[in-house]
């Protein structure tokens, strides 16, 4: 019977999409902002209200439909990717992870999905974004300074769409009462960021993953390791600029709550945020080999990272 109910809403839900895709697209106001934020933010209440597999049956169904009567292969394409980001979006609330782990997967798992969109759409249109830009470079006088921000643009774009439906999407479930286990938890979290923030942190599995993944990708750089396919390049360091990310706020934040705890001086804070800094821009990866050595020093004193996850599942549970 539950089944059926679940199967019931998301197949009203999926009607409503077609029938709102379909208006809004054709109108001309429904691309942007519409296929980029409403469309995952409606498919993460699906997966919350109707599980994963309802959720997959329901994208699949209302993106053939819609290809079929808008016959726009670019807008198929776009909302392909918005519906995918939804539903993983919905996936990660309902996991018992941190939030900052559901930041890391689903930055990652993005990037991987926009270079297959971009794939998709060169068979598809003949035009592939990655590779054009790529043959632009040639153009630049500081070719490294080019490749760095294209690679920060391909990295730092999923990072901000996940944020945002993240974000959105678990302030209209509160609204729509839909929220249940760990997405209320994280609910709770988001709610009272101000106060949690300082102890929200990836847990050990992650942070140490992102760690292994970054030493590994700036030894292939020192030894001038080349990969010739642009796709897997996009990919590979693009993924590298995202660990590198989650390790510097990260591992900051650990340590600074070591140092605000044991010595109870906001002054030793204001110091290490300098001095990392300072550090950061002077010797960039020694000073995130050094972040990465001291949080491991500080998980294997004390458990730091567990501690914090207990000190936020404690504060919300009051």
């Amino acid at each position: 019977m539950n089944n059926t109910k679940k199967l019931t809403t998301a197949s009203m839900m999926s009607s409503l999409f077609v029938v709102c895709t379909i208006a809004l697209v054709s109108s001309g106001i429904g691309y942007t902002f519409y296929l980029d934020f409403i469309v995952p933010v409606f498919f993460t209440m699906i997966c919350l209200k109707c599980d994963l597999k309802y959720s997959v049956l329901s994208g699949v169904t209302s993106l053939i439909i819609i290809g079929l009567i808008l016959g726009n292969l670019g807008t198929a394409i776009w909302a392909t990717q918005s519906v995918v980001l939804g539903i993983l979006c919905g996936t990660l609330l309902n996991k018992d992870t941190t939030i900052k782990d559901d930041l890391v997967y689903g930055s990652i798992i993005s990037v991987l999905f926009m270079v297959l969109i971009d794939i998709y759409a060169s068979n598809l249109i003949g035009y592939s974004f990655m590779k054009e830009f790529q043959g632009y470079i040639k153009y630049f006088k500081n070719k490294e300074f080019a490749n760095t921000i294209y690679y920060m643009f391909i990295a730092l774009y999923p990072f901000g769409s996940m944020f945002s439906i993240y974000f959105l999407a678990l302030i209209f479930a509160k609204k729509l009462n839909i929220l249940s286990g760990n997405s209320k938890k994280k609910y709770k979290i988001i709610k009272n960021f101000r106060n949690y923030s300082r102890f929200i942190s990836c847990s050990k599995n992650v942070f140490y993953a992102c760690s292994l993944y970054f030493i590994a990708a700036q030894i292939l750089k020192f030894i001038n390791f080349n990969i010739s396919s642009v796709y897997l390049k996009t990919i590979f360091i693009s993924v590298k600029y995202l660990c590198g990310y989650f390790i510097i706020s990260d591992g900051y934040t650990v340590i600074q709550n070591y140092i605000m705890s044991k010595y109870k001086k906001i002054a030793y804070a204001r110091y290490l945020s300098l001095l990392t800094i300072i550090s950061l821009v002077l010797v960039f990866n020694i000073s995130v080999l050094a972040i990465i050595v001291l949080n491991i020093i500080l998980d294997k004193k004390i458990s730091i990272r567990l501690q914090q996850v207990d000190i936020v599942n404690r504060l919300v549970n009051q």
